[in-house]
């Protein structure tokens, strides 16, 4: 029964890609004047370039990250809507770990990027999670107004107190150190470094969701938090924990981001990643490897 109902989801899944191709193809053949060709552009040159592979690698890098982030609030039962914000804090904790502790070593001022970043993220979700645990305050509303709230502060702090004076009309602060950026991963795969740390990720989060013992009381709480509590679980610690991973990866994806593609922060900086994590984590139905197939379907 079980297998059986797995086999649904996934069948759902691919339809509803399905479905959405044909509905773009026709829109395309609708509207454009060489639809062929268009069609074409959008999905066999793609994949057939190195460039444009190498850059769809890009972007699908980050969204790896917050599809996970995602994927375990949703795992849990529940909704983690603050990705967004969770994202934003991540990587506007990248760039001023970036640029204002360059008296670090150099190894360890990386290591001190991605633990700024991901513990900005952690500690903005757990906002959330400890008003869900012990207050009962509904997640969803609390995610979503940490969102402006994170999307309005960190624009604010960058105008008044980070800006680059050089930046001109821009709001955005200094670029960080060369030797921070993400490199290429080789010189075949011109993409940053940032997708190997997805990869990662995603290997980790598998393991955490399907073959560790928290990942068996997150299943169950998301499937039945009363009987998870009547076993015995500790439903507030799950809940605030999870909270932490989901705004941990959603911090990282935000580093990743500054680290290797901006190498900086600037206002309205990658506007609705959150949103898209959210849709491909439904469409993944949560599970890790999921995630990774659908993100690269999104930039296409």
């Amino acid at each position: 029964m079980k297998q059986k109902l797995k086999n649904t989801n996934m069948l759902s899944t691919v339809l509803s890609i399905v479905i959405a191709v044909l509905l773009g193809c026709l829109l395309i053949l609708l509207v454009s004047d060489e639809p062929f060709l268009a069609i074409k552009s959008l999905l066999v040159l793609p994949l057939s370039n190195t460039f444009y592979m190498n850059n769809i690698i890009n972007k699908v890098t980050p969204l790896i990250l917050v599809g996970l982030s995602a994927s375990v609030a949703f795992k849990t039962g529940l909704f983690n809507m603050g990705v967004q914000g969770q994202f934003y804090v991540g990587a506007f904790m990248a760039a001023i770990a970036g640029n204002y502790l360059i008296g670090l070593p150099k190894g360890l001022h990386v290591v001190a990027v991605f633990i700024a970043a991901v513990g900005g993220g952690v500690i903005y979700a757990i906002v959330a999670g400890v008003l869900k645990a012990y207050f009962n305050i509904n997640e969803v509303v609390t995610t979503l107004m940490l969102n402006y709230i994170a999307t309005l502060v960190t624009s604010g702090m960058t105008n008044s107190y980070f800006r680059d004076p050089d930046s001109g009309g821009v709001i955005r602060m200094r670029y960080i150190p060369e030797y921070l950026e993400l490199k290429e991963i080789s010189s075949l795969i011109t993409a940053h470094a940032g997708f190997l740390i997805a990869l990662a990720m995603v290997v980790l989060v598998y393991f955490l969701m399907k073959h560790s013992i928290f990942g068996y009381r997150m299943e169950t709480v998301g499937k039945n938090r009363v009987f998870a509590q009547y076993g015995g679980l500790n439903i507030k610690l799950i809940t605030v924990f999870c909270f932490a991973v989901s705004g941990g990866l959603a911090g990282l994806s935000g580093s990743v981001e500054v680290l290797g593609m901006h190498r900086s922060f600037f206002d309205d900086f990658a506007s609705g990643m959150g949103g898209d994590g959210l849709i491909i984590a439904l469409l993944a139905s949560n599970h890790p490897v999921g995630v990774l197939l659908i993100s690269f379907f999104l930039p296409i």
